[in-house]
């Protein structure tokens, strides 16, 4: 049965009536009239598989103005399911998705594309590449769809350069998914569906955490004030992690409220990807980078691998995102693990959810992290290999 409404179509911009029509694939639709095309479009919607509805207001907002004004000069970003609006990131224009054919107007086709997908709360997405938002990529909800892909997903796939009316390309197919063929999709658990339990193997660390193990699938919590050492015993755990020896490990690093100086050394003291940035940026633009680090890490955990998230620091984050960032570390019996270190300040929640407390004493000397033996430990420290 068909989800689409008679009334809701009547009642919909042309530009949304055209969206709909082109995932349908209803042929010549665009010289159809406009009680021709809502029966088409109803007709098409009853033999579909899934389930389709209406972009949601602000979409038709932003299709309505497409048709009255030019397209803005300004490109923006969109934020990922269940994250905050970014602040520099407008909600994207109903972006409709073309079959694939010679693009129009002579604009060529641009190379293959590689990033993290990150799924909007209307069903479209983007691939993230790189750190500038101009360099994302648009994903239709058909794709999504057809793929079964999910956000924290790597996707390839060649791209169609942005039209006049665009703000961002668009990508042509799926190519790949995670580093295997788009289609059929791959058969995969949800992450929520599987089980957690205590972290069985241990993971490596730096000499000074001999006293206090942490395992793969745990939640560590760094715990000291301002000066205590937090973020240099973060890089060096990085670091450790980072060596040949610590096995096929996939270890991130999310910047939340740091110093801009920070950010220079992260980049150039570690040798893994660094997202996030510091105080100058919209905390919510650094909440999406920590949500899609944990997104990216969970895909990897439903297929049995082990990944790692490091966070400087958890106490810059808004306490919703706090809690879903930290308590999606864990170890399943069913797949791999991901555990996520990060640095809480003096923030008692944080260590009270932690499976690995460190806590940091004030330093004798400048920058050098002292371990608090009664402040710290590891929950279930026995069952560690």
């Amino acid at each position: 049965m068909s989800v689409l409404q008679r009334q809701e179509l009547e009642d919909s911009p042309l530009a949304d009536l055209h969206a709909i029509a082109s995932e349908l694939t209803i042929e010549g639709y665009r010289t159809l009239r406009r009680e021709d095309l809502i029966a088409a479009i109803l007709k098409g919607d009853e033999g579909e598989d899934s389930g389709r509805s209406l972009p949601d207001d602000r979409a038709k907002a932003d299709a309505n103005l497409r048709e009255e004004a030019p397209a803005p000069r300004s490109r923006g970003r969109s934020r990922s399911r269940s994250r905050p609006q970014v602040e520099e990131t407008a909600a994207e224009p109903a972006h409709i998705e073309e079959p694939y054919e010679a693009p129009e107007d002579g604009i060529p086709s641009g190379e293959p594309v590689t990033g993290t997908l990150d799924i909007l709360p209307n069903s479209s997405g983007f691939i993230r590449v790189g750190a500038a938002p101009s360099n994302d990529v648009y994903v239709s909800p058909a794709q999504i769809r057809r793929c079964e892909l999910r956000a924290g997903d790597e996707v390839s796939g060649p791209l169609r350069r942005a039209r006049r009316n665009e703000r961002h390309p668009s990508l042509v197919r799926v190519e790949s998914v995670n580093g295997r063929d788009a289609e059929p999709p791959e058969e995969r658990p949800h992450f929520d569906d599987l089980t957690p339990v205590h972290p069985r193997e241990t993971l490596p660390a730096p000499k000074a955490l001999a006293s206090v193990p942490m395992g793969k699938g745990s939640r560590v919590a760094v715990a000291g004030g301002p000066g205590a050492g937090a973020t240099r015993l973060l890089r060096e755990i990085v670091s450790t992690l980072a060596d040949e020896e610590a096995g096929d490990l996939q270890v991130s690093v999310v910047l939340v409220g740091v110093r801009p100086e920070e950010v220079t050394d992260w980049a150039r003291e570690t040798d893994v990807p660094v997202t996030g940035g510091s105080f100058y940026r919209s905390i919510e633009a650094q909440a999406q980078a920590a949500e899609l680090a944990v997104e990216r890490a969970k895909r990897l955990a439903e297929r049995g691998g082990d990944a790692v998230v490091v966070i400087d620091s958890l106490e810059s984050l808004a306490p919703g995102v706090s809690r879903r960032v930290f308590g999606s570390a864990r170890n399943l019996e069913e797949g791999g693990s991901v555990t996520v270190i990060a640095a809480t300040g003096m923030a008692w929640e944080a260590q009270r959810q932690a499976s690995t407390r460190i806590g940091l004493d004030p330093p004798e000397k400048a920058g050098e992290p002292r371990i608090s033996d009664a402040r710290s430990g590891t929950l279930r420290a026995d069952l560690l290999d």
